[in-house]
């Protein structure tokens, strides 16, 4: 029914008059802030650079800088709990160890050298109980490109005095998230890369336990190395929120590590006063720079991106690797090689029977007729189109000496028929190498072969996989491999272990070894992938394992591969197989990964176990091979989160492929309304043909 009264109507008139006002007053409020965020006035406490992109203020008083990124007007202030440029670490003649903020320094100098350029000198900074370090200096410098988005932060010079300058934390908390007030993340490129969400977002009951806990705890701190076993495969990371991105790619010559706080209000930093932190939870990540190395470059380079996320980080960084020459195409690779092809949709079979662990394993060992017959049976009844049969303990001594060929098993000549077999089906094979280990339960020990410091004491004798001396590996894979790829007539090489970076090491010994296994134009593996050898290896078997505490608050994000999927060709590790469940997820979560992220499957098993594959195999040849073998020459050209709880995901490769996947446990809707059921899947391959589908639990 019509309201026809005259009182209610003029009331209604002036209720929307009033709220026009109102709303009119909030526009022009809202715009004045927007406007003094997006300027951000300089006072005369501030010296300022700044190009067309980026305004970089430094304070006079405290060193500490702020940057704003003008097309987005995003602000991002230096360290919101104590406004510190830097964290200093420092001992004394005592020995005793100390943390300063070298913002509280006696004397702070910041100097424009030109409209680029700002140098910042610490002097003197106040330790515990007001004492002050005499003769102790930090000389800084920041430096912008003259168009791009670009800020170059330099360690320039550093003096101790009479104290031991150990490391900095430089720029300190800076292009920090607020958590839960900021909605972003933090990029961290470990393993295949993790991001960390600032916010709460909905998830299982038990997996927000563990998350809201760790937030709190040791768990959602830690410090991560460049290039080693466990450490960063790339050397760079960033944060980002919903208006811009900082991505920040560290020098080639400079080694910092990580020091990451996810979500923490910084805790630790109180807890041996028994005082209660008054700090607010942010999310951030620092360069922790060696002080004790100092003739190695201390150089990080900030990039900011108007309305970017962790894609266009590894976007960015792409340029910069193949700037670098560490991207090798695989192209480039089959034209050299062109067995690199085989690589395409191939199932990674690991054959367990011993070694280097142990030789003629009981239990375990495998004849090398029954190697034979588990290869047949994956061409002619698994109908498995493309594999690389990877042997271990095919050798009768242990690592580092890969040879002679196990007569026990069957000696060379039934290994060469395996190897023809593999062949014949246009698989490819290798069997297990290692130079890195001599190990305590071998008969040949020898403590010879390990490194030595300069007073001829051993190194390394509490590490098992890395205890010889890196410049005597070659001689020992020259020793043996030319014989093996002589009388097998190999086509691939799999060395495992040696390859990761040692910061404390000249690493030498180790790419010699890389360049001489990459010289006889095998299709050529390892483990541990980090980007230093992609130039040298056309296949990693997995990647730097994951932090086991940044699994509990991150969600897994494919970042080496939006950078090196087409310079590499990256599968699942021996020690996480597809086949085992573990913190990584179970077969349905690992194989939907694989498709989305461009990843091969890997099957590891001893020979007893080789029926109990069957069915997996057939399941990663139908459903991960496929999309594989497509893509494995594109770029893998985005990924995006579709869900509040990131379970839905879909990425596109330049060939045209397109992946979405399901990694949750109840069926998803994308904004568009196509829905995914529960580990669900549709691939939709660049002829336009689209192949959907989930894994089903059942009960016979």
């Amino acid at each position: 029914m019509k309201n026809n009264d005259p009182f209610k109507m003029r009331k209604t008139s002036l209720n929307v008059l009033q709220s026009l006002s109102i709303m009119l007053s909030l526009f022009f409020l809202s715009s004045f802030s927007s406007k003094e965020n997006q300027s951000h006035k300089s006072s005369n406490s501030e010296i300022v650079i700044e190009n067309p992109a980026i305004k970089v203020s430094v304070d006079k008083t405290t060193g500490s800088f702020a940057v704003l990124e003008k097309k987005s007007g995003q602000l991002w202030q230096s360290d919101p709990w104590e406004n510190a440029a830097g964290i200093l670490e420092l001992s004394g003649n005592d020995g005793k160890k100390q943390s300063v903020n070298i913002s509280k320094s006696k004397t702070i100098t910041v100097t424009k050298k030109s409209n680029l350029v700002i140098t910042i000198d610490f002097k003197n900074p106040v330790l515990e109980k007001d004492v002050v370090a005499e003769e102790v200096s930090i000389q800084t410098e920041l430096r912008l490109d003259t168009k791009e988005g670009k800020l170059d932060v330099e360690i320039v010079s550093f003096k101790g005095g009479k104290f031991k300058l150990l490391e900095l934390k430089y720029p300190t908390r800076a292009f920090s998230l607020e958590t839960d007030v900021d909605k972003g993340a933090v990029v961290i490129p470990q393993k295949q890369g993790v991001i960390s969400p600032s916010y709460i977002f909905p998830m299982n009951g038990g997996a927000f336990c563990r998350w809201d806990d760790a937030t709190y705890l040791a768990k959602s701190t830690g410090t991560l190395d460049l290039f080693n076993a466990s450490g960063l495969s790339m050397p760079w990371w960033g944060t980002y929120n919903e208006k811009s991105a900082v991505i920040g790619i560290v020098d080639e010559a400079s080694r910092p590590k990580m020091f990451y706080n996810i979500n923490n209000n910084g805790q630790y930093l109180y807890n041996p006063e028994g005082k209660m932190s008054p700090n607010k939870r942010i999310a951030f990540l620092d360069p922790v720079w060696n002080l004790k190395k100092a003739n190695e470059k201390k150089i990080i380079s900030y990039q900011f991106i108007s309305k970017g996320n962790y894609v266009d980080m590894a976007k960015v960084y792409r340029k910069e690797a193949i700037k670098r020459g560490y991207f090798v195409s695989l192209e480039d690779k089959a034209k050299r090689d062109p067995d690199v092809k085989k690589l395409a949709g191939a199932v990674y079979m690991g054959v367990y029977g011993g070694y280097p662990h142990y030789v003629n394993m009981p239990g375990m060992a495998f004849t090398f007729e029954q190697l034979q017959n588990m290869i047949k049976t994956t061409h002619d009844e698994l109908k498995v189109d493309n594999a690389f049969f990877h042997a271990w303990g095919t050798f009768s001594n242990f690592v580092p000496n890969c040879w002679p060929i196990s007569e026990a098993l069957g000696g060379v000549s039934k290994l060469k028929e395996a190897v023809d077999l593999t062949k014949k089906y246009g698989y490819l094979y290798s069997s297990y190498h290692a130079y890195s280990a001599t190990l305590e339960n071998d008969p040949k020990f020898d403590t010879g072969l390990f490194a030595k410091d300069a007073n001829g004491k051993l190194k390394n004798t509490g590490s098992r996989w890395a205890n010889i001396d890196q410049n005597k590996q070659l001689s020992l894979a020259q020793k043996n491999l030319e014989k093996e790829i002589e009388a097998l007539g190999l086509e691939a090489d799999i060395t495992d272990i040696s390859f990761s970076y040692f910061a404390d090491e000249d690493n030498t010994g180790c790419f010699n070894l890389a360049k001489y296994l990459d010289s006889k134009n095998l299709v050529n593996g390892t483990e541990h992938g980090q980007q230093q050898y992609i130039p040298y290896f056309d296949m990693f078997e997995g990647m730097t394992y994951l932090n086991s505490n940044l699994s509990e608050i991150s969600h897994r994000a494919p970042l080496f591969n939006l950078v090196y999927h087409d310079a590499i060709a990256v599968f699942g590790k021996i020690q996480d197989p597809d086949n085992q469940i573990s913190e990584n997820g179970d077969f349905r979560v690992k194989s939907l990964r694989n498709m989305l992220f461009g990843v091969g499957s890997t099957i590891f098993f001893s020979p007893y176990e080789f029926d109990g594959m069957k069915d997996m195999i057939k399941m990663a040849n139908q459903l991960v091979c496929p999309v594989n073998r497509e893509t494995f020459f594109s770029e893998l050209k985005s990924h995006e989160y579709l869900s509040p709880d990131f379970n839905l995901q879909k990425s596109k490769f330049t060939s045209g492929t397109e992946v979405i996947v399901n990694l949750g446990p109840v069926k998803q809707k994308t904004k568009e309304g196509l829905e995914i059921p529960a580990f669900g899947y549709q691939v939709t391959f660049k002829d336009g043909k689209v192949k959907k589908g989930s894994f089903q639990l059942s009960v016979n």
